[in-house]
């Protein structure tokens, strides 16, 4: 009978091709406008921000006055999540996250209009409240990132002072820069800056009959100002009106600033230098950032984020290498960070591992065949996959990043691992059929993958793109296997056929068919043996059974306990009695634990393994309440000078914020790994010591540090409890203090408010509206006499031809006025004389620097170290956590904050049965057969052995990236079998009439596909090893990479003694197995 003829066939192999070179220079084409990155593009935020500023407020009025009400209003919003929120001295913030399915822009038009309504409930000092985050998507279009971009970044070192420097770079370097309609802005940071500070005198001022406000108003009206005030109507010649806008401008004031009117007093002028007198003041700095102690300008350059930044960098860094000798002497730009650079980079490093990666593989292909026309047919295979995909990745508007690029290297084996199939299958048979056992094995391979979109949030981050780019690859493999491979053999004329004279086999390998043929038909009638076999190897969890089986705690007062269901009731009295956990567990694990148990011995005591950081040593110092950023500045440089002295030294960079400083020391290479860090450890420890003055600690060089103060104490564990009642909450953390002291494990305890641990006193003046009415005076009066005593204000710039400054004017009392002054002196209002004490009443109270709140409630943090391993941490604390919550009232909660992958891997390792699931569903849709994709998945457990005793023997860490191999691994090992059991099927198809004994039929379709299969295995195996060679540097991809090569490789084994195990293969009848000659049957393929 004639076999029908493909509809492909009729297409002639010219035109196929002419179709691939096309799409393959299109490709290429699209190559400089992919999008290279070091990191994913961030997708549509989540996460909405309301700032907002009240000058002079303290966190406790800022958070009663302000916060509270906005987050009653906000928590209310359909599609709000979560709502937490901080309360600072002078602003606050409130953060919103979203739900995952919440529309963005909907919620955010939503609370803009909440806030415009609340705006009006709100003291009036309290500035607008600012709501940024969550960028809208166009409809239907890619996410757009922020609309700029840091390009550049340049040190600016100079013999002058740090002003000078600032005015110098803006007035000579800035406009060059700006020149280009790419740059959109040019900052330049560090320095001090002047101003001008105007004192004054109450006692004069209120002898003129001028108020503080008079004088302020005063100089605004002097200083200069442009404004748009409005629109008016204008009538031209022709008599025609229209609206114009109003612009008001002030001119400059020509005289000196001490001669400025005022205000006209029973007609006399009054001049500024009737009473104040200014001077210039350097601005002192709120925070200080040096590196090896030098104080450093930077020019950062901003970029629109749409510019090509490779060619922008260029241009940049050419024009300002020539404005450098242009420069006045001793004036010096050194480039210290650039974007492109990081980005080019990236681009190297994806060009070097894919090169790498198609090297090895292009050679093992050679090695293996010796055939110039094969070799060619791969070659080209792989570049058009590749090219094609980039036409995907454009589209898609992908970025391409660590993680991505990944997914391009490791999906190089398995476009060969199809292309070679096809190669072999159509050479040999010149039809398509094999290509229905590409699609199911490329298939299972993507079904493995969608899974990650269903994991946790922190593992799907990671591996998002990495899946997106191997579906997209595959995909593509799948449309060049079908279309472009059997057009390239027929254009080459290759066959896969040996010359007779090659047809001969070995003694070997005709010695192994023989060995072969007796074990496939020796498992047939012993499976029993070769199950419990396999079960011991791969090992029953006796190790990883709970204590008890408990129902999820709901943490609510409940009149009567709801009875355990019957299952949780057969466990506990089984398996959870402590006969078992204390006689039977271990004995019993070590048994039957298998490679299991070896493995579970092998992790890392955190599974969440992250990268190994480089050894850094850091400095951390803190003022005792009442210093200030300034001293502790002063301290810090006496460390500096001292570090400078160190040629072991790499660099070191100092960070002093008004919360404390923060120093980070780094080694040289040569000396990283020597005894240098501790010893420089050891005298930075007796140092810091001698200056004294403030709180010193040290961690990342020796295991526990040093600190002289139980504030600064690194601690690794915390417990958070959150509450309705601040008071309440408090007693409750002391509480869990003293029930962690009862563990002698457990140390450095404290209570801490989350972000902010230390907190000052403030003085808290509550008024007596009754004395007001008695003694005829306001509380806007008093307020506002006390505002002018206390603190100044920022009035605005003032400019003239020589000189430009802000202003700030402050009373001549602001530094003398204190505590006794508030009891015992008299005040000067706009009402009269008084003495405050009958006004008010004044305590001491202390005062929080800040107040966070989660979804409402206020937020407490017990914080503390323990001695011993993760797990045993990990499940102390969740004893600690699970007792509180029990004891606890409603309105409280005591929440587990330790990060880790105890409390989320149930979750996690279901996901690899959804992928057998998958897989076994796919496979019996091919082989219309429940029993066969049994058979395939079976592979599936075997392989895992590989992986667990690759991770044993080896050392290295699991981690996500050990997981995401075993997730992977589900889908690649299963795709030998599936080719092996639709070889086996067509052969029994094929051979039926000659009655064949089924073991014979499966030995002959594992001769016939056992090349090409160990060729696809070693070739993914191969496409790994780039990730070998940088894998001390990159944790995650060393273990994955690890995990599915050891998986892969065990493979192999179980394809070839473990499958034919599980086969539904006949009895061979007495002799005719042994000896009946192999009949050559032409299958039909």
């Amino acid at each position: 009978m004639q076999e029908k003829t493909h509809i492909l066939d009729r297409v002639s192999s010219f035109s196929l091709l002419l179709t691939m070179i096309i799409l393959m220079i299109i490709g290429a084409a699209l190559i400089p406008l992919v999008d290279v990155g070091s990191s994913p593009k961030p997708r549509q935020g989540k996460t909405l921000t309301i700032s907002y500023g009240w000058q002079n407020a303290s966190p406790k009025v800022v958070e009663q006055e302000v916060t509270s009400k906005i987050e009653g209003l906000v928590s209310a919003v359909k599609g709000v999540a979560e709502v937490s929120s901080e309360s600072y001295f002078g602003s606050g913030r409130v953060t919103v996250v979203l739900k995952k399915e919440a529309d963005v822009s909907a919620v955010k038009f939503e609370i803009s209009s909440l806030l415009k309504q609340v705006r009006k409930k709100l003291p009036e000092e309290v500035s607008y409240p600012e709501l940024t985050g969550g960028e809208v998507v166009n409809d239907g279009g890619p996410q757009k990132e922020s609309p700029v971009r840091h390009l550049l970044t340049y040190q600016v070192n100079s013999n002058l002072k740090g002003e000078q420097i600032k005015e110098y770079v803006e007035k000579n370097v800035e406009p060059v820069v700006r020149a280009w309609e790419e740059v959109k802005s040019v900052d330049v940071t560090g320095g001090t800056s002047k101003y001008m500070e105007i004192t004054y005198d109450p006692l004069i001022v209120a002898n003129y009959g001028l108020t503080v406000a008079d004088v302020e108003d005063g100089i605004k009206s002097f200083i200069g100002k442009s404004d748009i005030v409005g629109d008016v109507m204008y009538r031209d010649e022709e008599g025609e009106q229209s609206r114009v806008t109003l612009y008001l401008k002030t001119s400059r004031f020509a005289r000196q600033i001490g001669e400025m009117p005022l205000k006209t007093v029973d007609g006399k002028i009054i001049y500024l230098n009737d009473l104040a007198t200014f001077e210039y003041r350097d601005r002192l700095p709120g925070s200080y950032y040096r590196v090896n102690g030098l104080n450093t300008i930077y020019m950062n350059i901003v970029v629109d984020a749409d510019a090509n930044e490779i060619e922008l960098s260029r241009q940049l860094r050419a024009k300002i290498e020539e404005l450098k000798p242009r420069l006045r002497d001793g004036m010096y730009l050194t480039l210290t960070y650039d974007a492109a650079k990081e980005k080019q980079s990236e681009l190297e490093k994806l060009i070097t591992r894919t090169l790498m990666s198609l090297a090895i593989l292009l050679v093992f292909v050679w090695l293996v065949r010796r055939n110039w026309k094969y070799l060619s047919i791969i070659a080209i295979t792989l570049a058009a996959n590749v090219l094609i995909a980039v036409m995907a990745y454009y589209v898609f508007d992908m970025r391409l990043h660590t993680f991505s690029l990944a997914g391009i290297t490791v999906s190089l084996g398995l476009i060969i691992d199809a292309a070679i199939v096809m190669v072999d299958h159509y050479s040999y048979y010149h039809n398509r059929k094999a290509f229905l056992a590409i699609l199911a094995a490329l298939l299972t391979t993507i079904g493995s993958l969608v899974v990650v979109f269903f994991m946790p949030e922190y593992i799907q981050r990671d591996l998002y793109d990495f899946s997106w780019i191997i579906i997209i690859n595959l995909t593509v493999a799948l449309v060049v296997a079908l279309f472009f491979v059997p057009a390239l053999v027929k254009q080459f004329h290759y066959s896969s056929r040996m010359p007779i004279k090659r047809l001969g086999r070995s003694k070997r390998v005709m010695a192994w068919t023989r060995f072969y043929r007796k074990y496939v038909a020796f498992t047939q009638k012993r499976k029993w043996i070769y199950y419990v076999l396999l079960v011991l190897a791969f090992g029953i969890p006796f190790h990883a059974l709970p204590d008890r089986w408990d129902k999820e705690k709901v943490y609510y007062q409940s009149e009567e306990e709801e009875e355990a269901p019957w299952y949780e009731r057969a466990y506990n009295a089984t398996f959870g009695t402590r006969f078992f956990q204390t006689e039977l567990k271990e004995p019993l694990s070590k048994v039957f634990g298998g490679t299991m148990r070896l493995f579970a011995q092998s992790l890392d005591e955190n599974t969440y393994a992250k990268e190994e950081e480089e050894m850094k040593l850091h400095i951390r110092a803190q003022m005792p309440l009442g210093g200030s950023v300034h001293e502790l500045n002063e301290k810090v440089q006496i460390l500096e000078n001292f570090l400078v002295g160190f040629k072991e030294i790499k660099r070191f960079e100092s960070r002093v914020e008004w919360w404390g400083a923060n120093l980070t020391v780094e080694f040289k290479d040569e000396y990283r790994d020597t005894s240098f860090p501790y010893v420089l450890e050891s005298k930075v420890i007796g140092k810091v010591i001698s200056i004294g003055g403030a709180d010193w600690s040290t961690y990342g060089v020796s295991e526990r540090g040093f600190s002289n103060s139980l504030n600064l104490q690194y601690r690794s564990n915390r417990i958070e409890i959150a509450g309705y009642n601040y008071n309440a909450l408090y007693r409750y953390a002391e509480d869990i203090c003293a029930r962690l002291k009862q563990n002698h494990r457990v140390m450095d305890i404290i209570i801490e408010t989350p972000g902010h641990e230390r907190q000052e006193d403030e003085l808290y003046m509550v008024y007596t509206p009754q004395n007001f009415a008695l003694y005829g005076q306001s509380a806007a009066a008093m307020h506002g006499t006390l505002r002018e005593l206390l603190s100044g204000v920022d009035v605005g710039r003032y400019e003239d031809e020589f000189i430009r400054t802000d202003i700030y004017l402050r009373s001549l009392q602001s530094d003398r006025f204190n505590v006794w002054d508030l009891e015992h002196t008299h005040v000067k209002t706009s009402e009269g004389d008084v003495w405050l004490p009958p006004f008010m009443d004044m305590n001491l109270r202390e005062a929080k620097n800040c107040i966070p709140k989660k979804n409402q409630e206020y937020v407490l943090r017990v914080a503390f170290n323990v001695l011993g391993s993760y797990n045993y941490t990990a499940k102390y604390i969740e004893e600690v956590t699970d007792e509180f919550n029990d004891r606890f009232p409603v309105g409280y909660r005591c929440l587990n904050n330790t990060p880790n992958w105890y409390q989320d891997e149930g979750t996690q390792y279901w996901l690899i049965l959804v992928i057998v699931l998958i897989i076994y569903f796919m496979c019996s849709i091919l082989f219309e057969s429940f029993r066969l994709p049994f058979v395939i998945i079976t592979l599936i457990p075997v392989s895992f052995i590989g992986t667990f005793l690759t991770f044993y023997f080896s050392g290295v860490k699991f981690g996500t990236g050990g997981f995401a191999s075993l997730i992977l691994l589900s889908g690649l090992v299963v795709n030998a079998g599936i080719y092996i059991i639709n070889e086996y099927n067509n052969q029994t198809a094929a051979c039926k009439a000659q009655a064949l004994p089924r073991v014979n039929l499966y030995v002959k379709a594992y001769n016939h596909k056992i090349i090409p299969v160990f060729l696809t295995t070693l070739s993914t195996v191969l496409g790994l090893v780039p990730f070998l060679i940088d894998g001390q540097e990159e944790a995650f991809w060393f273990s994955f990479a690890i995990g599915t090569s050891g998986g892969l490789l065990f493979s192999i084994l179980a394809l070839i003694f473990v499958m034919p195990i599980f086969m539904p293969l006949k009895k061979a009848t007495s002799g005719f197995a042994r000896h009946t000659r192999t009949v050559s049957c032409r299958t039909s393929l």
